[in-house]
């Protein structure tokens, strides 16, 4: 939760006055990028809260991440495949006063439904390091409501796409090295990350900035995110027969450029976690160890919660 979209962010471009209808869906629509990108975890089912405290809005989101690695092409390189789906729903519920100083108490409601596929390439460049490529090709649908909460008849907010779906097409480019080794029972690792997301989208904004630029059909939108993470798995603290129970804490820092980061206000954040594993024997049907993995997110303008739970494949 894994698709940007941000194609309202030509209006913070538009040199006029901004009208009421910009003021009330763009904060909205564009504080919901990589809903379901930045802000997962792990390779299983993940839901989560996060709050963009700079422009007063809530995101809930769900993200189903898989990933399958195919045998070794060479012996160090193999191919591997992800798959995305995610759902993300973002309020902000805020006043918003118009031109003629009418105040309108205003609830903003924003749905995504993202699915993506892609393919990569894993090198191990040492015995204790893997260096990871791949690109990912999403596609999304975006529907954005706006309801008038009192008062007024409703005949000044205007709901954007009604029962309408606007479309996306997204890229995603990635790349990671990994640095792992034993130390004393402990699998500890060192992860550092770049991703670089574009979107691509086309409908018509005749009827919400006519005023303004009228018609357009296709806008772009560009954001890149580094990560840098470090954690440890525990040697097993607790076996049942063949299966044991195992922890592993880590901690990651992110920072965040380009239309997000401009439109959030927000250049970057931490996130602190804990992974709780049962590994059961590779003979269990592939699966290798279950998993759960609770986290919570910190930054100058975000405040997050999130929880995954899934399990781990070995085919």
């Amino acid at each position: 939760m894994r698709i940007i979209v941000l194609f309202f962010l030509l209006f913070s471009s538009v040199k006029a006055a901004p009208t009421l209808e910009e003021q009330l869906g763009q904060e909205a629509y564009l504080a919901s990028v990589n809903a379901a990108i930045v802000f997962t975890s792990q390779d299983g089912l993940s839901s989560g809260v996060y709050r963009f405290t700079k422009i007063d809005t809530v995101m809930r989101m769900y993200n189903l991440p898989l990933s399958y690695h195919f045998d070794p092409l060479t012996e160090k390189t193999n191919l591997f495949m992800v798959v995305d789906m995610g759902y993300s729903d973002t309020r902000s519920d805020r006043d918003i006063q118009d031109s003629n100083g009418t105040l309108l108490h205003l609830d903003n409601r924003l749905q995504t439904y993202v699915g993506g596929i892609g393919v990569g390439l894993r090198y191990r460049a040492t015995e204790h390091s893997d260096l990871l490529f791949g690109v990912e090709l999403l596609y999304s649908r975006v529907g954005v409501t706006v309801r008038e909460k009192d008062g007024l008849d409703g005949s000044d907010v205007k709901n954007f796409f009604a029962d309408d779906f606007n479309e996306n097409f997204s890229y995603k480019l990635f790349t990671e090295y990994a640095y792992h080794r034993d130390y004393r029972g402990y699998d500890i690792y060192t992860k550092l990350n770049y991703k670089l997301y574009k979107t691509l989208s086309k409908f018509d904004l005749t009827d919400l900035v006519q005023d303004v630029i009228g018609d357009l059909t296709s806008l772009s939108s560009q954001t890149s995110v580094a990560s840098l993470m470090m954690g440890f798995e525990t040697e097993p603290l607790y076996n049942y027969h063949d299966m044991s129970l195992t922890l592993e804490p880590y901690i990651k820092g992110n920072y965040i450029w380009g239309d997000l980061a401009n439109v959030a206000h927000l250049s970057g954040y931490a996130t602190a976690g804990l992974s709780v594993y049962w590994n059961t024997p590779k003979k269990s049907a592939y699966i290798y160890r279950y998993f759960i993995e609770p986290s919570v997110s910190k930054g100058d303008g975000l405040e997050g919660l999130n929880l995954s739970l899934g399990f781990s494949l070995d085919f």
